[in-house]
């Protein structure tokens, strides 16, 4: 088996030998929608990291269903079928629509903050999330559109991949070289969502290219530019000449596949600009567009929550809180199993924070977890209401480990799978290595009482002025 730390660099090896971003079907050369979702599937299969089966439904009737139940939201706006409406704007700012309680409000970490605070004009599109949509949102000009609206209603004019093919023109060569055997379960979670881009492909073009039209910018700013019908979206930019920009939604460095290439090009359907969250990043990465296009601003949301950061008052007359940060791979139940077995239940509460994808499927995925453990399966908080409240913060791969930096808590890494992409944070002396349970359990009775300062060396700051100067800089530069 390959090791984990090699695992992107052998991916990105593959793609590149068997020339995966020339391989065509039905004259789409797919690999750009395929990545993901092959990437997802190989580190399941591989190292039991992630859930590839969360995105295993019938995709069309949940759309369907989720208008029906949320038929009292704006499902699309009126304003983009109304060819005498006029939105002319700088910016176009796609929402990141994985929204937390916040208040009264549900909010978006990722784009909200750069929606409330950007110097030139824009309107902020959002499209339906896990079943439909948030609302309130605190953001003024969001426009609800469902670029899914009428895709795939003219079904045979349409051929799909079917197993074969797909194998023979993509997975064979990942098969080999990893010494793997796709089941027939595998692919046909795969081709359900590969199939999506490969058939629906102009009609979603044709949906984006409403919204551009009608709002006219200079430049779009979006997320998950590596996910389907965000590949989509950046084509048609790039066919109407529109810068595109990327924003960041997690910390991500050099053994993430989603970003690392082996070569600048290989990919046509990159944006022009990534905005990252710092230098580290910058350098560590090897990107697949020019690094002048990598832009450093840091996180708006991340800023905004330091400069909340107060005391914690009456932590020492309360128990103390172990917080579990998911990753997706199950190997942490029993590291939770050994705490809950050994530590005093008067003196300490543990609970485990899952990852949105998580929710409806938790119980499958962890039966390990033991009754005493509190499993946060809801949007209700934002990472930060639990990140206060905590003394200790456990986890193997994750942004939130980096965000738990900035403030005084204890950070564990587990020496589980993929926990090469903490080693900055290792590196720097603010988080420990523990490789077993019994490690952890002994740090966690043993260590002294230690408070850490905030470290917000993982992030830039001054993120919302970055932003905005980079955003000049490049239409100026149109």
């Amino acid at each position: 088996m390959i090791h984990e730390s090699d695992f992107c660099s052998s991916f990105c090896e593959i793609e590149t030998k068997y020339k995966l971003f020339d391989v065509e079907f039905n004259g789409i050369k797919y690999w750009k929608h395929a990545r993901y979702f092959v990437r997802h599937m190989i580190l399941h299969k591989i190292y039991g990291i992630g859930n590839p089966f969360w995105f295993d439904y019938d995709r069309k009737n949940e759309w369907k269903l989720s208008k029906y139940i949320h038929g009292y939201q704006r499902v699309t706006d009126f304003v983009f079928h109304n060819i005498n409406i006029g939105l002319k704007k700088d910016i176009l700012l796609f929402s990141f629509n994985r929204r937390i309680k916040d208040g009264k409000n549900y909010v978006s970490p990722v784009t909200d903050e750069i929606s409330l605070k950007l110097n030139r004009s824009h309107y902020t599109v959002e499209s339906p999330y896990c079943g439909g949509y948030y609302r309130p949102t605190p953001i003024r000009g969001i426009k609800y559109y469902d670029v899914w609206k009428n895709v795939g209603e003219d079904d045979k004019l349409r051929i799909p991949i079917n197993r074969g093919c797909f194998r023979k023109q993509i997975l064979k060569f990942f098969e080999n070289e990893f010494d793997i055997e796709f089941s027939n379960d595998e692919k046909r979670i795969l081709l359900t969502n590969i199939n999506f881009y490969i058939m629906y492909r102009n009609d979603l073009m044709k949906n984006y290219k409403k919204i551009i039209k009608k709002i006219s910018p200079k430049v779009v700013l979006y997320t998950c530019a590596y996910i389907g019908d965000m590949v989509v979206l950046t084509e048609v930019l790039k066919e109407m000449n529109i810068p595109s920009i990327e924003l960041l939604h997690g910390y991500i460095t050099e053994t993430d596949v989603t970003y690392n290439y082996s070569d600048i090009g290989l990919n046509n359907t990159l944006p022009d600009y990534i905005f990252v969250y710092s230098q580290i990043q910058k350098d560590l990465i090897k990107w697949g567009i020019p690094k002048e296009n990598i832009r450093v601003v840091g996180w708006p949301w991340l800023e905004k929550k330091k400069n909340e950061v107060s005391e914690n008052i009456g932590k020492q007359n309360r128990k103390k809180t172990l917080l579990f940060i998911s990753c997706g791979n199950p190997v942490i139940a029993k590291y939770m199993k050994v705490l809950e077995k050994n530590l005093d239940c008067n003196q300490f509460e543990i609970i485990f924070k899952l990852h949105p994808t998580e929710y409806k499927v938790w119980k499958e995925k962890y039966p390990a977890i033991p009754d005493g453990i509190q499993v946060i399966d809801n949007n209700e908080h934002d990472i930060h209401f639990y990140l206060k409240k905590s003394d200790i913060v456990v986890g193997i791969a994750s942004t939130v480990l980096y965000e738990a930096a900035i403030y005084p808590v204890l950070i564990y890494i587990l020496a589980e799978g993929m926990h090469e992409r903490m080693k900055i944070i290792i590196k720097s002396g603010r988080a420990k290595l523990v490789h077993d349970e019994i490690e952890l359990l002994s740090c966690i009775l043993n260590n002294p009482e230690k408070e850490y300062k905030e470290d917000f060396s993982f992030f830039a700051e001054h993120a919302i002025d970055n932003i905005n100067n980079e955003i000049e800089r490049i239409i100026n530069d149109i």
